[in-house]
C-alpha cells in the first residue's frame, strides 16, 4: 500500500519524507539515505525485477557507474533483519526485486 510518501508491504513500512524504515513497528537504524530511496524504490516496483541500469537511471540519474547498484544491496542486506534482506533478490542476468 502506497500512501505519497509512506509506504507499506505487510511488517515493513518505509516513509521516504522522514527518512525512517520499520519493520515490525521497531524503526531501523543506520540506513543512509540513499539505502532508505534503494529499499523504498524495489518496493514500490515488486515483485517487477529492476535490471542496475534501470536503478541507476532512477535513482542515481546516470548509467554510468559500475557495481554500484551491488554494493548499495549488499550494504542494505546487511542493515537489514534478515527476514527482510532475504526478499531483495538477485535474478542472475536482469537485476534485483523485492519479493513479499
Amino acid at each position: 500500500r502506497e500512501e505519497g510518501d509512506l509506504l507499506t508491504a505487510g511488517d515493513l513500512s518505509i516513509d521516504r519524507k522522514a527518512m525512517v524504515v520499520r519493520y515490525k513497528d521497531a524503526a531501523l537504524e543506520k540506513l543512509t539515505a540513499k539505502e532508505v530511496e534503494l529499499l523504498f524504490f524495489l518496493v514500490r516496483k515488486r515483485p517487477a525485477v529492476l535490471s542496475r541500469k534501470y536503478i541507476l537511471s532512477n535513482l542515481w540519474r546516470t548509467v554510468a557507474v559500475d557495481h554500484v547498484i551491488d554494493t548499495h544491496i549488499g550494504n542494505l542486506r546487511k542493515k537489514l533483519p534478515v527476514e527482510v534482506a532475504d526478499r531483495i533478490q538477485n535474478v542472475p542476468g536482469k537485476g534485483f526485486r523485492y519479493f513479499g
